[in-house]
């Protein structure tokens, strides 16, 4: 399905309809839920940014992996803006978490508050200086406005690597505590074939 708003054409994929409607078939915990919905408002903080700077992007597409936000790459624009367009994911998302500490100082609610710290989670992790990461695009950015393109790959490269290494461990951690639980493992391994691809944000 495919329609244009503001200009902007979006997408609707099959596998993520199909997605969405399994989750809701299946009864899914209100922890996926609230993850699946934190990701969404993570991705519209980007957008969000994006529009302010009038920097509309061509094409949104609704995808199995989540929003997928298509931008016209012959546009260049600032690196201040490149790292602002970074952030804005994040800054939803705590933009978010001081809502809902808001509403928890006058009322309680359990919901509100795991939505509140999968919020956090998402932030925290997103502005990890990574590659492919939020805070790897951001340090990539403001990093080559004043160091050569290898010099800039390098560092965020090394800092990847030890930030990696170290969602391994912990996950290596949780995993022997929980004895079930190998999600981190499984997000280092993905984050270390990112690392490893081509060298193009």
């Amino acid at each position: 399905m495919a329609f244009n708003l503001l200009g902007i054409k979006i997408e609707i994929t099959f596998l993520f309809v199909a997605f969405i409607s399994f989750v809701i078939s299946l009864n899914a915990p209100s922890n996926v839920i609230m993850t699946i919905i934190s990701s969404m408002l993570h991705e519209i903080g980007h957008l969000t940014i994006m529009l302010i700077l009038k920097n509309k992007p061509e094409k949104i597409r609704f995808e199995l992996t989540g929003i997928n936000i298509i931008r016209n790459q012959d546009k260049k624009i600032s690196s201040k803006k490149e790292v602002l367009i970074a952030l804005g994911g994040p800054l939803m998302n705590l933009f978010i978490v001081t809502i809902c500490c808001i509403i928890l100082s006058t009322y309680d609610n359990d919901s509100i508050l795991i939505f509140s710290g999968i919020n956090l989670i998402l932030m925290i992790f997103n502005l990890l200086p990574i590659k492919k990461l939020d805070g790897g695009l951001a340090l990539y950015h403001s990093l080559s406005k004043k160091f050569d393109l290898n010099f800039t790959y390098l560092i965020l490269k090394v800092t990847s690597i030890i930030f990696i290494l170290i969602i391994f461990v912990w996950g290596i951690y949780i995993f022997i505590v929980s004895r079930y639980n190998i999600s981190l493992i499984i997000i280092a391994i993905f984050l270390v074939i990112s690392l490893f691809g081509d060298n193009e944000y």
